[in-house]
């Protein structure tokens, strides 16, 4: 059995109580059940406890080369683009990204393959043992698992997203051979600050002396730069040290200066991924190949077969045709405003009826506002835990918005709402399924459910 992931928060006798049946857990239900209750808090930023487990794990060094991914939007993107083309150049590649939209198996992913529910047991198992009494949060739980899982399947690269910010973050424990830092924007205000030069110098907090690092934000805030030159990083940035150059018939060429070498690398396909921001997330997964040219063969040809191959779910993506249910991810205004462009230049017959639920923390008024005017129909859902908001809290912040004439439906979650809106839905229009993971991945899983009963 697998289990869905929600953050849960508890007092210290019940973690007592559950620490005390560790030895009980028989399936992965039970197993991420108690790592979310392990530690007294869903968020520590601070990394001696995740450190001094992962040094357990590791020994002495890492026997694989680190690249660890930070930034607002994109990081997903970039880190599976960049791993498809590792392994296209023969490479064995370690994936760890979060949070996962279905499975908690989609975190930890070796060879292009999702962790097996008997290997995850095992690692839960492994990682319970070596942690002795030092408490994890979930996230830290995860990343332990996918550092010792990395290391026991013999990766030569392993390629880690960060999950929030990058200074405090767990992944940043690990000194990255080559960093990257995708689109930086307002998100997680409460942790990160206010400001993008704020959030930036986060973000920044994955970088490391002389070390090589790539940039995709075409809008770098200057706390980056000012951290890169501080170490004396080799940065790279999008439209300064590459560019992209349009090609015909969905290719295109990577014109890309470095430090000690300038070439432009030509027909690179389009990544099967939809967005306009996926040029730069593309860009930045063929610089950073690039660059990792220092440690690997990496040959233009598996570039080339890489970024073609790369899947990556819930980023703008159909998954049922008629009436067509396009799910995406976006959380915040940067990617609501890509999910409103794609909506724009992607019209239907019919109309466009969102499906959101969002975490209570988000700027939910800005992300409405962003995307109203492409929509016809709002069918909002709760989400019913610590961080969530449920349906008619989003009502009251949303309707000031939208106004006293605008269709809005109330549900109590996303999967009341999904089966209440898509039998009414005519096959012209369309259902836009967003707002979080949480929102995508359960839509998803109810898809997959009907395909089940009726297969």
């Amino acid at each position: 059995m697998r289990g869905k992931a929600t953050a849960k928060h508890c007092d210290d006798s019940v973690v007592n109580l559950r620490l005390s049946s560790a030895d009980e857990k028989r399936d992965l239900s039970d197993w991420i059940r108690y790592i979310q209750l392990l530690h007294y808090r869903t968020m520590d930023l601070t990394l001696d406890r995740v450190g001094t487990v992962i040094g357990r794990i590791r020994g002495s060094a890492f026997p694989f080369r680190i690249i660890s991914i930070a930034g607002t939007n994109g990081k997903g993107s970039l880190a599976t683009m960049l791993e498809s083309v590792f392994r296209h150049a023969g490479l064995s590649t370690g994936l760890y990204t979060s949070p996962h939209l279905v499975d908690f198996n989609e975190r930890v992913i070796v060879d292009g393959k999702l962790i097996t529910d008997a290997d995850l047991l095992e690692e839960f198992q492994r990682v319970e043992a070596l942690r002795g009494d030092v408490p994890l949060t979930f996230f830290e739980y995860g990343t332990a698992i996918a550092v010792d899982y990395f290391i026991r399947r013999a990766v030569d690269v392993a390629i880690f997203e960060v999950g929030l910010g990058g200074r405090k973050d767990a992944v940043n424990v690990m000194d990255a051979d080559i960093a990257c830092i995708t689109s930086i924007g307002t998100d997680h205000e409460r942790w990160l600050g206010n400001t993008r030069e704020q959030i930036g110098f986060e973000k920044a907090g994955i970088l490391r002396a002389n070390q090589l690092a790539v940039c995709t934000d075409t809008d770098l805030p200057a706390s980056v730069r000012k951290v890169a030159q501080e170490l004396s990083v080799k940065l790279h940035v999008y439209t300064e040290d590459f560019q992209v150059k349009s090609g015909s018939n969905k290719f295109w060429s990577l014109q890309f200066n470095s430090f000690d070498s300038q070439f432009e690398l030509y027909d690179i396909p389009e990544p099967p991924i939809h967005g306009q921001c996926q040029q730069a997330n593309a860009a930045g997964a063929v610089a950073a190949a690039l660059l990792a040219r220092r440690f690997f063969d990496v040959p233009d040809a598996a570039i080339r077969a890489g970024m073609q191959a790369t899947r990556l779910n819930g980023r703008l993506q159909v998954i049922q045709k008629f009436p067509q249910v396009l799910v995406d991810v976006a959380h915040n205004i940067e990617s609501v405003r890509e999910l409103e462009r794609h909506l724009a230049l992607n019209p239907v017959v019919g109309k466009n009826i969102a499906l959101m639920s969002v975490l209570s923390e988000k700027p939910i008024e800005l992300m409405v506002e962003s995307i109203k005017h492409v929509i016809d129909e709002w069918h909002i859902c709760g989400i019913h835990d610590e961080r969530g908001a449920t349906a008619r809290q989003l009502h009251r912040r949303i309707q000031p918005i939208l106004g006293d004439t605008a269709g809005i439906e109330l549900h109590y979650d996303v999967k009341q709402g999904f089966n209440s809106v898509v039998p009414r839905t005519q096959k012209t229009d369309r259902v836009v399924v967003f707002g979080s993971f949480l929102t995508v991945g359960e839509v998803i899983q109810e898809i997959r459910n009907k395909a089940v009963k009726t297969a």
